[in-house]
C-alpha cells in the first residue's frame, strides 16, 4: 500500500503540477475570460466522464479485486460500454450546448463537440486504470492521467498560440485519445491470461453493475454538486469571474493530493482483506490510513496558505487577485473533504457503497439550493461559501456513516499520535526500500 500510494500521489503531484502550469499559461495568454472557458471545457469532460461511467470502475475494482472476474474478461467489457457509453454522452452534451449557450462559458458549439469527442477515450483509460489497481498493477491506475495531463499541458501550450481557446479544446482532447490508445496497448500486453474457470461476461457485467449502481448515483450526484457551481457561475457571471473562481478551486485541490491518493490504493485493499475474512488487519489499515490522513491536511494547511497569499498575483497576473480570497474561502471545505475520501473508501470497500449514495442524496439538493441562493447574490464568493459548507456536510455524514460500518466510535481514530510522526518521518526511506525492491524484480 506504501508504495501504491506513493505512486498515486506522484501521479496526482504530475497532474496538480502540469495542469497548474496550462492553467497559468492559458491565463497568461487568454486572460481570466479564456481561462473561465477552458475550466468550462474540462469541467465538461469530467462531469460526462463520471456521468456515463454508469460505476463500472468500482464494481470492476471489487469484483477483480477479490478474485471474482478475470482481470481480461473486465478489459473486454468495459472497453465496449466506454465506446457506446462515450458516444450516447458526447452526443447529450452537444444538444445540451444547443439548448443551453448560456451555461459553456463562451465555448462555441464547435468547441463543445471536440471536448465531448474526448469522453468515449476518456472512459476508456479510465476503465483501464481500475482493472490495473484492483491487480495491484498500481502503474497502470497512476500514469493514464498523469500521461494524459502532461501531454495536455505540451498539447495546449502549442494550439493556443495557433488558434487560442478552440486550440486547447483542441489540446485536451488529442490527449486523451493518445492515453486511452496506450493504456489499451498495456492492458492486451499486460494483463494476466483469460482464466476460463470465471463466470460470463454477461453475468459479471450485471454484477459489476449493481455493485457500481450503488455508488454511481453518489458519485454522480456528488460532482454534479461539487462542479455545476462553474457551470451555474457562468449562467450568471461575466466568464472572467469564472476564470477567477476556476483558479481558486485549482490551487486549493493541492491540499487533497495526498489523502485523495491514499483513498485510491486503500478502497481496492479493503475489499481484499473483507473478502479474505482478516479483519483485524483490516482495521488496522483502516485506522493507520485515517490517522495518516488527518496527519497530512493538518500539516498542509499552514504549507499552502502562505503560497496561496503571496504567489497566485505574481504567477497568475494581477487580474486574478479576487481569486486569493475565493481559495481562503474554500480551504476548510477543501481540508475536509481530504478526509472524507478516506472514509468514504473505507465503506465502500467493506461493500456498503449504498451509504455514499445516502450522504449523496442529503447533500447534493442543499448544495444545489445554497447555490441557487448564494451565487446569483454573490457572485463567485457564493459558490465558494456554498461549496465549503457542502464538503463540510459531505464530511459529517461520512463520519456518522463510516462509525456505522466499522462498529467504532472513537474519537481517537481521528487523532494522530507519535507513531504516526515517526511512521510519516519513516516514509522516505521506505520509499526508496521499496523502489531497490522493484527495480531488482524488473532486473530479474
Amino acid at each position: 500500500m506504501t508504495g501504491g500510494a506513493v505512486m498515486a500521489a506522484a501521479s496526482r503531484f504530475t497532474v496538480a503540477a502540469t495542469g497548474a502550469a496550462t492553467t497559468i499559461f492559458v491565463a497568461r495568454m487568454l486572460g481570466p475570460e479564456g481561462t473561465g472557458g477552458f475550466a468550462i471545457a474540462l469541467t465538461l469532460v469530467l462531469l460526462l466522464t463520471v456521468a456515463c461511467s454508469l460505476g463500472i470502475e468500482h464494481g470492476v475494482a471489487y469484483y477483480v479485486a477479490s478474485g471474482r472476474w478475470a482481470p481480461r474478461d473486465a478489459l473486454r467489457v468495459t472497453l465496449r460500454v466506454a465506446l457506446v457509453a462515450g458516444a450516447i454522452g458526447a452526443g447529450l452534451c452537444v444538444l445540451a450546448r444547443l439548448a443551453l449557450p448560456s451555461a459553456f462559458g463562451g465555448l462555441s458549439v464547435a468547441s463543445t463537440a471536440v471536448a465531448a469527442l474526448a469522453l468515449p477515450f476518456a472512459l476508456t483509460w479510465f476503465y483501464v486504470s481500475f482493472v490495473g489497481l484492483a491487480i495491484d498493477r498500481y502503474e497502470a491506475y497512476v500514469l493514464p492521467p498523469a500521461l494524459q495531463s502532461a501531454l495536455a499541458m505540451v498539447l495546449v501550450v502549442a494550439l493556443v498560440l495557433v488558434a487560442d481557446l478552440p486550440g486547447a479544446v483542441v489540446g485536451m482532447t488529442i490527449a486523451h485519445v493518445l492515453v486511452a490508445l496506450a493504456a489499451v496497448l498495456w492492458a492486451y500486453r499486460r494483463l494476466p491470461a483469460r482464466d476460463t474457470s470465471k463466470p460470463s461476461e454477461p453475468d459479471q457485467l450485471r454484477r459489476a453493475l449493481s455493485f457500481g449502481a450503488r455508488g454511481y448515483g453518489a458519485n454522480a450526484l456528488m460532482l454534479l454538486s461539487t462542479r455545476v457551481d462553474l457551470l451555474v457561475l457562468s449562467a450568471v457571471a461575466s466568464t472572467a469571474v469564472v476564470g477567477h473562481y476556476a483558479v481558486a478551486i485549482a490551487v486549493t485541490a493541492v491540499l487533497w493530493l495526498v489523502p485523495s491518493a491514499l483513498s485510491d490504493v486503500l478502497f481496492p485493499r479493503i475489499a481484499a482483506l473483507s473478502a479474505s475474512g482478516e479483519r483485524e488487519f483490516r482495521a488496522f489499515v483502516e485506522d493507520k490510513s485515517l490517522r495518516h490522513t488527518v496527519l497530512l491536511v493538518l500539516l498542509a494547511l499552514p504549507v499552502l496558505i502562505g503560497p496561496l497569499l503571496l504567489l497566485v498575483v505574481p504567477i497568475y497576473g494581477p487580474a486574478f487577485l479576487p481569486a486569493v480570497e475565493l481559495a481562503l474561502i474554500l480551504l476548510p471545505g477543501v481540508a475536509l473533504m481530504g478526509v472524507t475520501g478516506v472514509l468514504s473508501a473505507t465503506i465502500v470497500g467493506r461493500g456498503r457503497p449504498e451509504y455514499s449514495l445516502y450522504t449523496a442524496l442529503i447533500v447534493t439538493p442543499l448544495t444545489l439550493v445554497a447555490y441557487a441562493l448564494l451565487i446569483p447574490a454573490l457572485d463567485a464568493s457564493g459558490a465558494a461559501l456554498a461549496k465549503s459548507l457542502s464538503y463540510g456536510l459531505s464530511f459529517a455524514l461520512s463520519v456518522y456513516f463510516y462509525r456505522r460500518v466499522t462498529g467504532s466510535g472513537a474519537i481517537a481514530q481521528f487523532v494522530p499520535t507519535r507513531a504516526e510522526l515517526r511512521e510519516l518521518s519513516a516514509v522516505a526511506p521506505q520509499i526508496r526500500e521499496w523502489l531497490i525492491v522493484i527495480w531488482r524484480r524488473r532486473a530479474a
